[in-house]
């Protein structure tokens, strides 16, 4: 066996494997961790790992098991896409609640989030489907692919670029509202992996663009996963923050305007917390219940 023939399916392996594999650590995670297993947060994570799963499936089989039927394989990696893509623009949405108050922002966002998934999400699976067919829907097809393919992964990748700047810039209005140096060191952090989050996009970006479909293909799950192992990095931040006295996105009186025209509870203060909150609003920390689907009281 040539050393070609070597490196591609191992190449393969690992970055399938990696993926599977971080699938079953956040699973174990996320029900570890939610109390109550409710919430856009909680479904839309669980919903994107396991696309991440079916991606990678998918394209295993389509690439390494020749006779397994192309509806099957092009179905799965469909699914996963789709679940894995979108789904991960829904985490950052709802996570969004937690730096961001304004409700115009919030719609505009996930406006933006629909509007994409159907704009792009439904002629690229049409394209794969008649390209992943033989004969003279192959051919049909295949001038369409590549484009809408560049097309596809661009604006996706614009789309979490916008959230992450808007996350980044939210937070750091609140970074202003804090004289505590392990709040403002946490913050640094926060915004360091959203950035880490838009280079994982600019790769996926840079293969797409220079033509090597099969390679992006191959790293486009592991990618995901290892967003989503950020993801959960940026919320046991949060927890620590909210936990030791974290950052309000606004001065006390906005968030008692906004208690009194809001329908849900007020988180109870904790008894160990000084009677003024300082940098930390009761608001955030209701932000962090809503994100993660909690009710009062129901514990971390």
């Amino acid at each position: 066996m040539s050393v070609h023939n070597i490196i591609v399916p191992s190449i393969l392996a690992v970055f399938t494997a990696v993926p599977l594999w971080m699938t079953v650590e956040v699973t174990i995670w996320v029900f570890y961790v939610f109390r109550r297993w409710s919430g856009l947060y909680f479904w839309s994570v669980l919903i994107c790992t396991w696309g991440v799963t079916l991606h990678a499936i998918g394209f295993i089989l389509e690439f390494c098991v020749p006779s397994c039927n192309w509806i099957v394989s092009t179905t799965l990696a469909e699914i996963g896409w789709v679940s894995m893509v979108t789904g991960f623009s829904v985490v950052l949405y709802s996570r969004l609640h937690l730096v961001v108050r304004s409700p115009r922002i919030l719609n505009l966002v996930l406006i933006m989030v629909i509007t994409d998934a159907f704009l792009l999400h439904v002629p690229t699976i049409v394209f794969q489907y008649g390209v992943s067919g033989n004969g003279k829907t192959h051919a049909y097809y295949l001038p369409f692919m590549a484009p809408m393919e560049r097309i596809q992964v661009f604006g996706f990748s614009i789309q979490e670029v916008v959230i992450s700047i808007i996350y980044i810039w939210a937070t750091l209005r609140m970074r202003k509202g804090s004289f505590n140096e392990k709040i403002r060191n946490t913050i640094i952090f926060l915004i360091l992996i959203q950035i880490v989050v838009i280079l994982a996009d600019v790769i996926v970006i840079a293969l797409d663009y220079c033509e090597y479909f099969t390679l992006k293909a191959v790293l486009h799950s592991f990618v995901y996963a290892f967003k989503l192992q950020l993801e959960f990095a940026i919320l046991n931040q949060f927890k620590d923050v909210i936990a030791n006295g974290g950052i309000a996105p606004r001065g006390l009186e906005a968030m008692q305007a906004e208690q009194k025209n809001h329908l849900s509870p007020t988180p109870a203060r904790p008894a160990n917390s000084p009677r003024k909150w300082g940098a930390l609003s009761r608001l955030g920390e209701w932000g962090l219940w809503r994100v993660m689907g909690r009710r009062r009281g129901a514990g971390v």
